[in-house]
């Protein structure tokens, strides 16, 4: 047992002996061996660091970009809007137009259809006075005569034509046309107390001027 020892013991010495001696130089070349791969690290987490960085910008610009072209689009769809809205005024614009470009064309026609019919409705109401006025007139034919006036009062109603107010109105230039003037101290200034024939309109629209005689004018 111990001469086993003895040689496990003399085989260490002999390979420690055999072992190269640890020169300066070998420690120089194993510290220049680690500086080396310590500024490697360096390099590849600078190098990584860099690319993280690039990558960081690269991804700011493409954001900025998108935020350009967003802004881009919602600068467009803000003119397409207005443009919308102005042709959607304009169009309402044309509709209001055309209506009372047709509303116009409608009074104007039946003022001129009407214009041409009042002579025959003022024979026909004189023809109901003198009626009224004679003592020979059979009743029933008054009261047909009658019938046919209200028939033609209804169907000038419906077309909106209406008769002018006159008798003891004050006189208004653009209702009445004055074709008399009296001094009479019973009645007040420009005060129509004559109608000579009666005028008709149509909303704002006169088919025909009241014939009138005045008093008091100024």
């Amino acid at each position: 047992m111990c001469e086993m020892e003895n040689k496990e013991l003399k085989s260490e010495e002999t390979n420690i002996s055999e072992s190269p001696p640890v020169t300066e130089e070998a420690v120089e070349k194993e510290i220049s061996q680690e500086q080396k791969v310590e500024a490697q690290t360096e390099d590849n987490q600078a190098e990584n660091v860099q690319q993280d960085n690039t990558q960081s910008q690269e991804q700011e610009d493409t954001i900025e970009a998108l935020k350009k072209q967003l802004e881009e689009k919602e600068r467009e769809v803000e003119e397409y809007k207005s443009l919308c809205q102005q042709i959607a005024a304009d169009f309402d614009n044309y509709k209001k137009r055309i209506a009372k470009d047709k509303e116009n064309m409608y009074y104007e026609v039946v003022a001129d259809v009407i214009g041409k019919l009042l002579p025959i409705v003022d024979n026909f109401e004189r023809a109901i006075s003198s009626a009224k006025e004679s003592e020979n007139t059979n009743e029933e034919f008054l009261k047909g005569l009658e019938m046919i006036k209200k028939q033609i009062d209804d169907i000038f109603s419906k077309l909106g034509v209406e008769p002018i107010e006159a008798l003891n109105k004050e006189f208004d230039p653009y209702l009445h046309n004055a074709i008399m003037h009296v001094e009479d101290e019973r009645y007040g200034k420009n005060i129509v107390i004559e109608e000579f024939q009666k005028g008709y309109k149509i909303k704002d629209r006169v088919i025909r001027y009241s014939l009138v005689k005045v008093a008091n004018a100024n």
